[in-house]
């Protein structure tokens, strides 16, 4: 590193207390006088070293945690309320036993755990938000660091500061409280309230204390033991008669029974023995349905004719989301509750991507940071899903690309693949409970199973798969993969 002050002296040692590069000149001047001095090799080499154990473990260790408990934090903030409404239940059955004189001791109760649903669900939320911007810290921070160490900027790397301690510090530490309430016998008594029951409460609140390295070691090891892998072997579990000639969308529910559209103009929901439990009425045919599921179970679907985003709620269909100008093309539900709807215009030449919570229109992904067109002209057929890390994966089908964004909407990376017979041309798109991306290669029969970051780990092929159209992930491992023989493969992928 040249001196900044002597032009023509190459610096040699690294003043600590000033954190600049200094050459021997700089040292008589007197300016560094009782200052620590390093040589400037050794804490390059030191430094260096620094860099890439931090990177290493902010990219293999905390980002997989960070992940993970924002997976947990999705799962418990769709799983709140129905243990206070159960709660909520066994108060009020109790209640009744107590006649007109108790009804006021029950409504204090039910504002009470209403008090804690409440608190503990925009807790949850809160710490979700938290999350969110940690990993997208982490991920800029393993970007910057990778990208200091390729281009070897060494005053950088001279003054780097690890990062890694202080975004461990960040993690919080997730307590749940678990309300109870303990019933009373009933009994003849003026003092209605002593005798009615105890209600413990507890409103969920952040834990600021966060978890010391040695805990974090312990939880660490377990993540890495404990994550699903990819099977060597997969595993058919079965292979599903739909009686439709081809299942363009599907969607898969925890209890095993499937939402299908194929080429004529309804929805339908099988179980698995090709029983029909339910038909819905669309105004689209032929793949122009964008089918998903909410994390309640309800039923999200897109009709491209009707222009109306709709919504299953207590067997009533009602229209959620009404366009002008554009067609519905597919729609995703997001970890947050929001709606993901891929569109075209009503010519048919331009295709984004809107972010919907309730019937307000959050985001648009249309160009990128640059003001580019983030899709091909032309090119309408847009498949849509939201990963676990929170990027918006899009299926480009005729461009023969699968394009995924961060929350920001810039490109993270792009994948397309030549190594098959045929072209390949992304119809459906899913990702499971690790991350990984799948999506299906018509014309190759086959899907293709990528990582977060575009890597291909393998295809999913034989099966008795042909020219697959759809596919879901049930339950974060089993993947549904709809064809045009209107089958539906059941596969199981991770162990």
């Amino acid at each position: 590193v040249s001196c900044r002050i002597h032009f023509d002296k190459m610096c040699e040692l690294f003043c600590q207390d000033c954190e600049a590069p200094v050459c021997q000149e700089c040292i008589t001047t007197g300016h560094h006088n009782y200052h620590e001095l390093k040589n400037t090799q050794d804490l390059l080499h030191e430094n260096k070293k620094t860099i890439e154990r931090d990177t290493k473990e902010m990219e293999n260790v905390l980002e997989t945690e960070l992940i993970n408990i924002r997976k947990r934090l999705g799962v418990l903030v769709s799983t709140s309320s129905s243990k206070y409404e159960d709660l909520e239940e066994i108060v009020v059955q109790h209640g009744k036993k107590w006649h007109d004189a108790v009804e006021k001791v029950i409504e204090t109760y039910v504002s009470e755990i209403q008090q804690m649903k409440t608190g503990e669900k925009d807790t949850l939320r809160q710490l979700t938000m938290e999350i969110v911007n940690l990993i997208y810290n982490t991920e800029r921070s393993v970007k910057l660091n990778k990208e200091m160490l390729k281009v070897f900027e060494a005053e950088k790397i001279l003054k780097y500061k690890t990062k890694a301690d202080d975004i461990r510090s960040k993690i919080p530490e997730i307590n749940v409280p678990n309300p109870s309430f303990t019933e009373f016998e009933v009994a003849e008594s003026k003092i209605v309230h002593e005798n009615f029951g105890v209600l413990k409460t507890k409103v969920m609140s952040i834990d600021d204390d966060r978890r010391n390295s040695r805990e974090l070691h312990v939880v660490q090891t377990f993540l890495e033991h404990s994550f699903p892998k990819l099977m060597e072997k997969m595993t058919l579990l079965s292979s599903i008669e739909t009686g439709l000639s081809a299942v363009y969308s599907l969607s898969c529910m925890e209890n095993g029974e499937l939402w299908v559209h194929g080429t004529d103009n309804s929805i339908m929901r099988t179980d698995r023995n090709h029983r029909k439990l339910e038909r819905i009425k669309t105004m689209s045919f032929d793949g122009n349905v964008g089918i998903t599921l909410k994390q309640e179970g309800e039923l999200v679907y897109t009709d491209f004719e009707d222009r109306s985003v709709n919504i299953l709620k207590n067997s009533q269909m009602h229209a959620v989301i009404r366009l002008s100008g554009w067609k519905p093309r597919d729609v995703c539900a997001t970890l947050e509750g929001d709606l993901l709807v891929s569109m075209s215009n009503d010519d048919e030449k331009t295709a984004k991507i809107v972010k919907y919570r309730n019937t307000k229109a959050l985001k648009e992904y249309h160009h990128d940071l640059r003001g580019r067109p983030l899709f091909p002209t032309g090119d309408t057929a847009l498949h849509v899903t939201e990963n676990r890390n929170w990027d918006v994966c899009v299926a480009v089908s005729s461009a023969q690309v699968v394009i995924v964004l961060n929350g920001l909407g810039a490109v993270r990376f792009k994948y397309s693949d030549k190594s098959g017979k045929k072209e390949f041309r992304p119809m459906g798109i899913a990702t499971d409970g690790q991350c990984h991306i799948l999506v299906t290669d018509y014309f190759n029969s086959r899907v293709h199973v990528l990582d977060k970051d575009g890597e291909l780990l393998r295809h999913i092929e034989g099966h008795g798969i042909y020219l697959p159209l759809s596919v879901s992930v049930c339950n974060y491992d089993t993947i549904y993969i709809g064809d045009s023989t209107g089958k539906i493969k059941q596969i199981q992928h991770l162990k």
